[in-house]
C-alpha cells in the first residue's frame, strides 16, 4: 500500500506545483482526477511486477486500473455533450494519444488471459517482452496525452517531472527489484486509494 500511495503521489505532485487552486471546475476536475490516478495505477502495475509475480493478483489489480481508466473516459462522454468533440477526427492529437492509451491498456489486460494468451505467444518469456514492451507503449501514449494537453501542467518544469516520474517507473526495474518483491495490492485498496486522491485533487481546486 505504501508503494502504491507513493507512486500517487508522484504522479499528483507535478499538478500542484502551479497554481494548485486554479481548476476547470467540480466535474472535470473530479473526472481528470480519476484520469491521474489510472495512471499512477498503470505505473505501479508496472513497479510491482517481478519474476516470481502473483499473476491472479497482478490480473485483478490490472482489470482495476482499466475500469478506472473507462471511467475516466466515461465521465466526460457521459457528463458533458460538448465532451464528444473530442473523439472526432478532428480533435487534437493528445486525444488521440489518450485514446490509444486506453486501447492499448485493454489489450494489455485482454492478450494476458489464458486461453487468449496462447493464441498470440505460446512461448510465455516471449509473452512477458511483448506485454513489457506494450505496456511502455502504453504509458508513452499516456504521457504524450497528458503532458501535451497542458491540462493541469502547464509550465515546463511541470513537464520534465512528470516524465521523469514516468521514465523512473517504466525503466526503472533493475534498481526496484533489488529491494525484492513488492506485494500487489487487492483492487478494494486501488479504488480506495483513487477516490482518496481524486477527492484531495478536486477540492483543492475548488474550495475557496
Amino acid at each position: 500500500m505504501k508503494t502504491l500511495l507513493a507512486v500517487l503521489a508522484a504522479v499528483f505532485l507535478p499538478t500542484m506545483l502551479a497554481a494548485p487552486t486554479m481548476g476547470a471546475g467540480w466535474f472535470w476536475d473530479a473526472g481528470n482526477g480519476l484520469g491521474f490516478a489510472a495512471f499512477g495505477g498503470l505505473l505501479y502495475l508496472g513497479i510491482s511486477s517481478y519474476r516470481r509475480i502473483d499473476v491472479r493478483a497482478h490480473r485483478l489489480l490490472g482489470y482495476t486500473v482499466l475500469f478506472v481508466a473507462v471511467a475516466h473516459a466515461l465521465w466526460f462522454l457521459l457528463g458533458d455533450a460538448a465532451a464528444i468533440e473530442y473523439i472526432k477526427f478532428s480533435a487534437p492529437a493528445y486525444m488521440w494519444f489518450g485514446i490509444v492509451g486506453l486501447i492499448l491498456l485493454f489489450v494489455l489486460v485482454s492478450i494476458s488471459l489464458l486461453p487468449d494468451r496462447l493464441k498470440v505467444h505460446k512461448d510465455y518469456p516471449v509473452f512477458l517482452y511483448w506485454h513489457r514492451l506494450l505496456a511502455v507503449a502504453t504509458v508513452a501514449c499516456c504521457v504524450y496525452h497528458i503532458v501535451v494537453s497542458h491540462f493541469y501542467l502547464a509550465t515546463w518544469y511541470q513537464a520534465v517531472l512528470f516524465i521523469l516520474v514516468a521514465t523512473v517507473a517504466s525503466f526503472g526495474r533493475p534498481w526496484w527489484v533489488r529491494f525484492g518483491p513488492l506485494p500487489v495490492v487487492t483492487p478494494t485498496a486501488m479504488m480506495l486509494v483513487t477516490l482518496l486522491f481524486t477527492g484531495i485533487f478536486t477540492l483543492i481546486r475548488n474550495l475557496p
